[in-house]
């Protein structure tokens, strides 16, 4: 969480972030907490945090993870992963219409130390960002001040390479 120093106000943007923060910590997920923000014309249009789809068991209730007990890694196993991911969630709260030209913020939390984690999109996360016009992703990479990392949605890393494409 980014504070401010004596009376100089948090930048826009660590405050989107601060907000996408906030959110992670609803996550109920025990692997990594994620919160995400989506922002249009400065002004907040969604908010989402990974965990399970509503009415439904969390990690957090079973007390256990599916993909931590199998020791898998970030873009392994989500077929057993029982959370829908903030970026999602933050998506599915909007339409198109509001969705294009927005930004969105996303944070990444560690849960055993509260920790910054440093935020990517999964591939799946990244499709469905690119096909809602997002414009720009904000990316915390570290606890401090202007400490993101800013990617145009059209540069996510939106297909995992195979064994064979490796090769190529």
């Amino acid at each position: 969480m980014v504070y401010p120093e004596k009376s100089k106000r948090v930048s826009k943007i660590d405050t989107y972030l601060n907000c996408a923060e906030v959110f992670a910590y609803r996550s109920t997920c025990l692997k990594r907490k994620y919160g995400a923000v989506i922002v249009k014309d400065d002004v907040v249009i969604s908010t989402g945090y990974n965990g399970s789809p509503r009415g439904f068991e969390n990690c957090c209730e079973i007390g256990h993870c599916p993909r931590m007990a199998q020791d898998m890694h970030q873009g392994e196993g989500y077929g057993i992963c029982r959370a829908v991911h903030a970026e999602m969630n933050a998506l599915l709260n909007c339409s198109r219409q509001q969705t294009l030209g927005a930004d969105l913020y996303l944070v990444g939390v560690n849960p055993s130390d509260n920790t910054i984690h440093k935020a990517k999109p999964c591939p799946v996360c990244a499709r469905n960002i690119i096909q809602a016009g997002i414009r720009n992703v904000y990316l915390r990479v570290g606890e401090g001040e202007d400490e993101y990392i800013v990617v145009p949605a059209d540069e996510l890393k939106w297909l995992q390479e195979t064994v064979d494409n490796k090769k190529a």
